[in-house]
């Protein structure tokens, strides 16, 4: 159930602090077209929509609110947004730009409506169009700016016909539907075309790969061969080392056993030698 709006209700919005979307010094006609409704709604004071303004500054666009008054109206402060954040293109440049708009390959054609439509409005607020030409402008453009030789085909009874913008316009929608197993074809090839980039990186990942483990099988192979020259090596070193050793203790005991030239002669017994048998290489047997 609707209910009447009273006057609390009125005194209410007058006084809230209603919201804007941040402004951040993009889209500034967008901003601005918001700010002007809620300043002509009448719902909420002077006051409450200034202040909207002003908390809707974002960033570096803050910094503009050193030179405004604080005593400043709404429409003082959005003036003084426009100065600094409007278009700066002439009044020729836009209509231009207007006349020369096209719609792009991935924009679909109510996107494309709405940006024409925003451009036909910077251009009446110039003063370079007159509003009341907008219909005929608008279908016009609209139409020749259309990317689809099909879509043209299709509506161009309706662009010849007294039809106003917004119905050739649905018209074009609808039939952009229709066509929408040709966008479909279209997107398969797009994502064909990605899944088979997509596959070439994977096999040059796999050669890659296929690359590195030769590589280190390579490695792998002369760390082996590395592996079984030294232990040759180290089993040639031991062996002569043992050989050595064992020539040392032969002659060592050799050497001990009594091989030595001459007479042996145990330290446990001792013998003298007379004066007659010196001389002799027998004994001496006698006794002392």
């Amino acid at each position: 159930m609707i209910r009447e709006v009273t006057t609390n209700d009125q005194i209410k919005l007058s006084t809230r602090i209603p919201t804007l979307p941040s402004f951040d010094g993009k889209n500034f006609e967008e901003w601005k077209l918001k700010a002007v409704c809620m300043m002509r709604t009448g719902l909420y004071s002077d006051y409450a929509v200034s202040q909207a303004i002003r908390n809707s500054l974002k960033g570096d666009t803050h910094r503009i609110l050193l030179t405004i008054k604080p005593s400043e109206s709404a429409e003082e402060l959005i003036a003084k947004m426009t100065e600094n954040f409007g278009e700066v293109k002439s009044g020729e440049r836009i209509v231009q730009d207007f006349y020369s708009a096209k719609q792009n390959e991935t924009e679909s054609c109510s996107a494309w409506g709405i940006r024409l439509e925003a451009l036909f409005q910077q251009a009446v607020n110039t003063g370079e169009i007159e509003e009341r030409k907008r219909d005929n402008k608008l279908k016009e453009r609209f139409w020749r700016g259309l990317n689809s030789e099909q879509l043209k085909s299709a509506t161009s009874v309706s662009y010849e016909s007294s039809d106003s913008f917004e119905k050739l316009k649905r018209k074009t929608r609808l039939e952009e539907e229709e066509f929408n197993p040709v966008n479909a074809s279209g997107k398969t090839l797009v994502n064909q075309q990605s899944t088979d980039d997509r596959f070439k990186v994977m096999d040059e990942m796999l050669e890659r790969l296929k690359t590195i483990e030769a590589e280190m099988g390579i490695i792998k192979k002369r760390n082996q061969e590395q592996k079984r020259e030294y232990g040759s090596y180290e089993a040639a070193k031991s062996s002569d080392q043992d050989r050595r050793q064992n020539r040392h203790t032969n002659t060592g005991r050799y050497y001990r056993g009594g091989y030595r030239r001459g007479s042996y002669l145990p330290s446990s017994n001792c013998y003298y030698y007379c004066s007659d048998c010196i001389g002799s290489n027998n004994a001496c047997l006698c006794s002392r």
